[in-house]
């Protein structure tokens, strides 16, 4: 459910940021707040995030990570149906639907992605998309403490997200548990595979928060105007922006 930081992020991204052309990727008016914020994040993952997931990705084999991230995957499917009901995409609404029937039901919870091989592949969505589809504008590019890169549109999505899944509410305390530990294992993991192009552009670029930024925001909207982004810079999104 929503955390009290959670809370806080969705009053943050209330916020309304000076008047601006939010399609102009110079545009950055709250790079005065976001600037520290981000240095005093690539100092974490220096530290802490980094060294982290590079020691789960040597010790941890592939076929048990695959495992967790199909878990993973599996149990956000329950809101995202919903979200792709509030678009409008009955379609997906049938595909994601099944997707979880087959992969819960024979697929050991969603530790094995059978779905996948019939041609139903996960495809992640969420309020980010469903503001998107209802016109809803970006807001400025927003730094998190720990969490990373975002907009203000993007952090009340993610604080609904959590707020509206309902596997939060059908699922038992336990479960619940498990499944966030999950997520946080798939998070360190993306952090791995990620490694290279992390480091390119937090430790090794002459001005990592405007390389991070003009990343993110690229991506995003590749993913959002056309259904499909690239793949290592989406779970760049997931490293920082989903927990």
């Amino acid at each position: 459910m929503l955390s009290p930081l959670g809370g806080l992020f969705l009053l943050g991204a209330c916020a309304t940021p000076p008047s601006g052309d939010p399609n102009d990727l110079s545009w950055d008016p709250l790079e005065p707040y976001n600037r520290p914020v981000h240095e005093t994040n690539v100092e974490l993952d220096a530290q802490v995030i980094g060294p982290v997931a590079r020691a789960y990705g040597n010790t941890v084999p592939q076929v048990a990570r695959n495992g967790i991230r199909n878990v993973r995957d599996n149990w956000k499917l329950p809101g995202e149906i919903i979200q792709y009901g509030l678009q409008g995409n009955g379609l997906r609404v049938a595909q994601s639907t099944t997707r979880f029937a087959v992969n819960t039901l024979l697929g050991l919870g969603g530790v094995l992605d059978i779905a996948k091989d019939m041609g139903l592949p996960y495809r992640e969505t969420g309020f980010d998309e469903t503001f998107y589809q209802w016109g809803i504008p970006d807001g400025g590019y927003l730094v998190m403490p720990v969490f990373g890169p975002g907009t203000q549109r993007d952090w009340t999505a993610w604080a609904l997200d959590q707020f509206a899944d309902p596997t939060y509410y059908v699922l038992s305390g336990p479960v619940v548990n498990g499944l966030l530990v999950v997520s946080g294992l798939d998070i360190v993991n993306d952090r791995y595979e990620l490694d290279p192009i992390v480091d390119q552009l937090l430790h090794n670029s002459a001005d990592s928060y405007t390389a991070t930024r003009v990343s993110y925001l690229q991506n995003k909207r590749a993913r959002l105007s056309e259904g499909e982004g690239n793949s290592d810079l989406d779970m760049l999104e997931d490293v920082y922006a989903n927990q």
